[in-house]
């Protein structure tokens, strides 16, 4: 086995949407930072093809700006997204391209001159009393001992963070069960027009249950409208095919999002319930079960569904999308009581104006509940507290198991990203732990930087 040593200001662990957004923004304020990824490219969930939800709160008013603005501006002026809509279902869609997210977090990492290793994953954590001394990595037969002044944990699952031994939670509170992931797919040759005009004299189709907040408008006619939406229906389709047993999916709906490309879509429509991703052998089997169900459900769309008749796979995420796994304690914790009060704490460090979006992990329910204003994430909720040189950011933060159906969507994660990298730079600079870090100079940067942090 070959053996390296790596050091460096900031680590970061995970280049998904929280990972990118951190990794960037302290390599610009003049930091060393190593970026380490599982896969063979960056961009994680952002590249899986799914809408960016929760640019915009249920108003219509932008809550997320900053680094996240940024990258789908340039998505957006290359032609690889069609930016920000207003959805009455989810408030905010913003549709991009995949495969050109790969391609813009690989060009913006080497401009900022941000070191990445890929093919990695953590494998042990070394800690002397509340410090995180290093940390090594392990890929293709190679073992890097990464050694850092602070260490970010954007894996989602919290990998470093749980092997550091720091405390958690996991699962929904009253049961313990996780939300369900999900395999994402790309279908091509797709007519959708076709559908809508099935959908102009079926309303049936696009009706929901009591527990899942939607706005008016929400119709056949705002799917026409525009390739930029995220379309949630097919609702007595899947009811007449679960009796006759052709549904391959424990769903009550289906959903397709929309593509900057031409007659294709992303369909986020597999259902793995009774998955917990941080065990192997559950996401593996997952993996399987999402890709077969990948296969049923486009042979499903391509018998019963109009527009999908000559549709085909062109590609199957590669990458499960995983909604829930751990949550660590922080110096400060975000409880669902604060969101549906829409409070903005002092220490803001990001909002959330994204709905509580709660699928079930053991049935075919979705819970769907309004937040009426954005409401503010507290710098001690990135904080660990059990190491002074960890931070969170992504959806392994400090919440409750509700709150987390709005703070895991990726705009807001990486307004996370983009503060711990902002905190962690400012530390360096100052000397200061994060846990006594002046908040409101982290804010008074994020706000230049263009981070949106009070709807005042």
């Amino acid at each position: 086995m070959n053996k390296f040593d790596y050091s460096c200001d900031v680590a970061v662990f995970g280049a998904g949407p929280a990972g990118l957004a951190a990794a960037i923004t302290a390599a610009r304020k003049g930091m060393k930072v190593l970026l380490i990824e599982k896969n063979g490219y960056l961009g994680g969930t952002l590249s899986s093809g799914i809408a960016l939800l929760g640019f915009l709160d249920v108003t219509g008013r932008q809550c997320i700006a900053g680094f996240a603005q940024e990258f789908v501006s340039r998505l957006q002026d290359e032609g690889h997204s069609l930016g920000h809509r207003y959805c009455p279902k989810h408030n905010s869609v913003s549709c991009v391209s995949s495969e050109y997210v790969k391609i813009l977090a690989a060009k913006m990492c080497k401009e900022a001159g941000v070191d990445v290793l890929l093919h990695s994953e953590t494998h042990s954590v070394e800690t002397k009393d509340n410090y995180i001394t290093s940390v090594k990595v392990y890929g293709k037969c190679n073992e890097t001992t990464v050694a850092a002044k602070y260490y970010i944990d954007c894996t989602g699952d919290g990998d470093v963070a749980y092997l550091a031994g720091c405390d958690y939670e996991k699962g929904q509170a009253d049961t313990g069960v996780l939300q369900p992931p999900t395999v994402i797919f790309t279908l091509e040759n797709v007519h959708m027009e076709e559908l809508f005009k099935y959908l102009d004299s079926h309303p049936e189709e696009l009706t929901y249950n009591k527990i899942m907040d939607v706005g008016p408008g929400y119709d056949v006619e705002y799917f026409r409208s525009s390739k930029n939406y995220c379309f949630v229906g097919l609702t007595a389709t899947c009811n007449k095919l679960r009796e006759t047993g052709e549904l391959p999916v424990k769903r009550e709906n289906l959903i397709f999002i929309g593509s900057p490309n031409t007659n294709e879509v992303y369909v986020n429509s597999t259902r793995l319930l009774n998955t917990d991703a941080t065990d192997i052998w559950s996401l593996t089997n997952a993996e399987l079960e999402g890709q077969i169900q990948a296969g049923k459900l486009t042979e499903m769309l391509r018998k019963h569904v109009a527009g999908f008749e000559n549709c085909f796979i062109s590609s199957i995420c590669p990458n499960l999308g995983v909604r829930e796994t751990r949550r660590f304690a922080g110096q400060k914790r975000l409880e669902i009581d604060q969101a549906f009060q829409s409070l903005v704490p002092e220490d803001t460090i990001a909002l959330s104006g994204y709905k509580i979006d709660i699928h079930s992990g053991d049935s075919l329910k979705t819970e769907f509940k309004t937040i009426d204003k954005p409401f503010g994430i507290p710098f001690g909720c990135l904080v660990s507290k059990n190491y002074d040189n960890l931070l969170f950011a992504g959806r392994c933060i400090s919440t409750d198991a509700r709150v987390i159906g709005s703070t895991r969507v990726m705009p807001t994660c990486m307004a996370m990203g983009q503060a711990a990298g902002t905190a962690v730079s400012q530390c360096i600079k100052e000397n200061t732990l994060p846990k006594d870090a002046e908040t409101e100079r982290i804010r008074k940067t994020l706000a230049e930087d263009g981070a949106i942090l009070s709807m005042e």
